[in-house]
């Protein structure tokens, strides 16, 4: 009986570990064959990226009923990030924990980033959204003299965003909120006013087959300078070719969110 135990035990403990691998490999399925890239100081290009309040406003209100927004005053796009990225890779990450994140050093530009690099998800931890990008993207970007310091980097993604700001581009090939568009029509519309080729994100409602406009993001190299975005992850898009992209001019209104 004793033996026998045991091998059940055995047995268990093998169950156990196939399920836990094989969910791991089902949650890392959609960036299979990519690699991230920590600790290194090795990139190509820059990401960067817009994201449309709206959208970004139902993500995270689908992940809880009691979760509220932020959103800026005036219907524009905002800043998520601006990402040291190689090509065919994810990263590099987090390449300098001693440079440590301090709120104070953005006091002049505090009052612009509140409006142009608003944390949507209210209810988050004060400043956590830029410590995240500071940590992970930018003290990446710090090994470049123009961005070696937090308020270079931030001053930097303030800047693009004056020059490349996406609901004025959008604008100018004829894309508005409160329509839908052909995914096709808006990577068009962005190279036909940029000269260059984006990368359009999309989340998706399952149940209503709905698709809504979520990030767009261009590519510049080491001196800043817009580049095409072909060779990164996920170039062109994730959104469905099949059906029309809503570009919502409200927070949509509606369940079961998933992101390809």
């Amino acid at each position: 009986m004793e033996i026998k135990g045991k091998f059940l035990v055995v047995i268990l403990v093998v169950l156990f570990v196939c399920a836990h691998t094989q969910a791991r490999r089902r949650k890392n399925s959609r960036n299979r064959g990519v690699k991230p890239t920590r600790n290194s100081t090795d990139f190509d290009i820059f990401i960067f990226t817009q994201h449309w309040p709206q959208t970004v406003c139902y993500t995270w209100k689908k992940e809880s009923t009691s979760n509220t927004c932020d959103l800026p005053q005036d219907d524009e796009w905002t800043i998520h990030g601006l990402w040291p990225t190689q090509y065919h890779k994810l990263g590099p990450q987090f390449c300098n924990p001693s440079l440590h994140f301090d709120v104070t050093a953005l006091a002049p530009i505090e009052k612009e980033m509140e409006v142009k690099w608003i944390d949507v998800e209210k209810g988050t931890k004060p400043y956590s959204f830029w410590k995240h990008e500071w940590q992970k993207h930018g003290t990446c970007s710090a090994v470049l003299e123009p961005l070696n310091s937090e308020m270079k980097y931030f001053q930097e993604g303030l800047r693009l965003l004056d020059v490349y700001d996406m609901k004025h581009v959008l604008g100018k090939a004829n894309i508005h909120p409160g329509s839908s568009y052909p995914v096709q029509t808006i990577l068009d519309g962005v190279r036909e006013v940029l000269g260059k080729t984006c990368q359009v994100e999309c989340v998706s409602n399952k149940k209503e087959k709905q698709s809504y406009l979520f990030e767009i993001r261009i590519c510049f190299d080491k001196s800043l300078n817009l580049i095409d975005c072909n060779g990164i992850v996920g170039f062109p898009t994730n959104c469905s070719p099949k059906r029309e992209i809503m570009y919502p001019g409200i927070v949509p209104n509606q369940y079961h969110v998933i992101q390809f």
